[in-house]
């Protein structure tokens, strides 16, 4: 094959190879794309893992230089501004490096401070998302370096970044995207401990044992995700409901807000996400009896503050739905459903809490009789402003 320019000069081009096969666009059994899509979150997350987690000499080879960065901007949309979210909170916590996260809507068009010293981090599954495009584009005419997490291979983010990093979620088909957000997490969770190592925050040896944990985490994915038919039973109790809400604090206000927007884009309830510290400031006055409320608990140090909030909405007649992890479960009086994650690590809650969120909001709207796979009035990639 030739190809030539405008002036008809014969021109070289890099060969890109996609991986893609036809059986990963195919249902395979399950009722909806969405469904068979959470089910491999275990196995992409094994994949894309795989290139990075072999050794720590391998880790440090693969991932990009962080060192002369004291600020981060992560620029995303929807659910990949959540995973930015996410970041932020082990960025800061962990790395102790300052880090903003912009919606890429309103980041192309405000002004945004920052230097030589300030990397950009665009996210975007299709690597075609129109306003992130011109966030990175911003970044670029005004000389700062630029980071791309995407899916798709030779997609225009990935073309354009300075560098890429990529997911192999493979074919995702699903509006509401599931395993591509698990996997940014994942990726979010690389460049953190780059970061770490590169500050000095953790040694060689503590760096072998993160990626020695995060080696084992499809393994947690998988028994998150054989608790299906528990989720299934919560969303038999909320699916007649119009409006829901999700609290969490920290991290867990991240995932809520992710939580959140995974049921409203394919149940077409009416859900939102607050910090469950802000409560008193307003939203306390939307519980009635029965409000449903899912409260997301798997900080260790804000679970305290946590069950306080909980007790407030419990006052008012909310029916609580709690998602906590094995080492702070109790036998709490105020809870109407639970659900119990694996003990771990703290480092991979943020991949494990979200599966249950995930299925809970499949079902609910399977049970409202919705088009999971492709929700009114919403696309795949966003490729207009």
């Amino acid at each position: 094959m030739y190809i030539y320019n405008k002036d008809m000069k014969s021109v070289e081009k890099e060969q890109l190879v996609v991986n893609w096969n036809a059986d990963r666009a195919e249902k395979n059994g399950y009722d909806h794309f969405m469904l068979k899509e959470i089910h491999e979150e275990k196995d992409v997350l094994r994949r894309t893992l795989g290139e990075y987690v072999e050794s720590v000499k391998t880790f440090l080879n693969k991932m990009p230089d962080m060192s002369k960065y004291d600020k981060i901007h992560i620029v995303a949309c929807g659910s990949a501004m959540h995973t930015g979210m996410i970041a932020k909170a082990i960025f800061e916590s962990y790395a102790e490096v300052e880090t903003v996260v912009e919606i890429a809507s309103e980041y192309r068009y405000k002004k945004v401070f920052y230097d030589e010293r300030t990397l950009v981090i665009v996210v975007s599954q299709s690597g075609e998302t129109a306003d992130t495009i011109a966030s990175l584009r911003k970044a670029k005419e005004d000389g700062i370096d630029t980071l791309a997490i995407v899916n798709v291979v030779s997609s225009t983010i990935a073309r354009e970044a300075d560098n890429v990093l990529y997911i192999r979620a493979g074919v995702e088909v699903a509006v509401a995207t599931t395993k591509a957000y698990l996997l940014q997490v994942a990726m979010f969770l690389l460049l953190n401990l780059k970061l770490m190592y590169e500050r000095h925050k953790i040694t060689s040896q503590k760096l072998s044992e993160f990626l020695k944990l995060l080696k084992k985490s499809p393994d947690y994915v998988e028994k998150v995700i054989a608790g299906e038919k528990d989720y299934f039973a919560i969303a038999e109790k909320i699916y007649n409901d119009q409006n829901i809400f999700f609290i969490g604090r920290g991290i867990d206000y991240a995932m809520c807000l992710e939580g959140s927007l995974k049921l409203k884009e394919i149940s077409y309830i009416h859900s939102e996400a607050y910090q469950a510290g802000e409560l008193k400031h307003g939203t306390i006055s939307l519980i009635e009896n029965h409000t449903k409320v899912i409260v997301l608990m798997t900080d260790r140090d804000l679970s305290l503050k946590t069950i306080s909030n909980i007790k407030e909405v419990k006052a008012r007649g909310a029916d609580i739905v709690l998602i906590t992890r094995q080492e702070l479960d109790s036998d709490y009086d105020f809870v109407s459903e639970k659900v119990v994650l694996p003990k771990t690590d703290d480092y991979l809650m943020p991949l494990l809490a979200i599966i249950p969120l995930q299925l809970i909001a499949y079902q609910v709207a399977k049970l409202r009789d919705c088009d999971i796979d492709k929700p009114r009035n919403l696309a795949k990639s966003v490729t207009v402003e």
